[in-house]
């Protein structure tokens, strides 16, 4: 962990670094979080993830004493704090309830924590990239409706961790969530893409996923290069079926799928040649 976290305005040695035991965020999950990684100092998508912070927190009637400005600086603060700002460097924010009025009832006279954390980061090993990824799919089973809840990084990441450890157990890299008719929502820390005949395809907002910072992105970049592309339902076996799969977050960037289950993707040939197109692109933006 880094020398130093920054909580409620201060910059704090790591192990004196604390929060009320009483604290909404560790009793109940009631919180939202942030992760993203900076490249020697530079943050491309800061702002981004910074607006859907705070998009969560009005959604959810949090009423925080900071700004946007005030994270911004204070995660370009922490990096420098911790010297960070040479390396590759792994940023968590975390805004948590802080406490309740009577019980359970929010109050928007209670001023929610907040917390960032900065550690050198670990990449994911490079023969990930080369040759592709394993996912499982996770036996949770979501509705097919949608749940509004999972449009926000919660801090209540319990189903996600548990997907994911299903995932390590059966020697894949990720999960992903689909409902009991096989319809793909997401994956537990990432938003899931299929490739067919040189067409981009990706699930719709609408199916209450999270609106993914580097999944908006590589929308950008298919517009602004001009690679085909389209939001819709996709079903499992549009994955099994698809010339490419990958998967995007903002840690790993977008990450090639050469198999699903026991299934290999375009017989586990990864990355496709819209994935590597992509990932230029893409690297292109956070090394700039």
């Amino acid at each position: 962990m880094g020398q130093f976290i920054y909580v409620n305005g201060r910059y704090c040695r790591s192990r004196a670094a604390s929060i009320p035991v009483n604290d909404a965020g560790f009793l109940y999950g009631d919180g939202l979080y942030e992760t993203f990684k900076s490249h020697s100092g530079y943050i491309f998508s800061i702002g981004m993830h910074v607006g859907r912070l705070f998009a969560s927190m009005q959604a959810l009637g949090y009423n925080p004493d900071f700004s946007a400005k005030d994270v911004i600086k204070s995660v370009y603060g922490l990096l420098r704090v911790n010297r960070l700002d040479k390396c590759q460097a792994y940023i968590k924010i975390i805004v948590t309830r802080n406490s309740y009025e009577n019980r359970f009832h929010f109050s928007y006279k209670i001023r929610p924590s907040l917390l960032i954390i900065a550690n050198k980061l670990k990449p994911y090993p490079e023969i990930f990239y080369e040759k592709g990824i394993a996912v499982f799919s996770s036996s949770i089973k979501r509705n097919a409706a949608g749940n509004e809840l999972h449009r926000h990084k919660l801090l209540s990441y319990f189903e996600n961790i548990y997907a994911k450890n299903e995932a390590y157990a059966n020697q894949a890299q990720e999960a992903i969530f689909l409902t009991r008719d096989k319809v793909v929502l997401e994956g537990a820390s990432s938003n899931i893409f299929a490739v067919k005949a040189n067409k981009v395809f990706t699930t719709p907002l609408s199916q209450d996923i999270l609106p993914g910072i580097t999944r908006k992105t590589v929308l950008e970049l298919c517009r602004e290069h001009k690679i085909s592309y389209c939001e819709k339902r996709l079903h499992y076996f549009n994955l099994l079926e698809a010339d490419e799969v990958f998967i995007t977050s903002s840690i790993m960037g977008i990450m090639p799928v050469s198999k699903i289950d026991c299934y290999n993707i375009n017989e586990g040939s990864a990355p496709g040649i819209i994935t590597g197109v992509l990932s230029g692109f893409y690297r292109d933006l956070y090394l700039k």
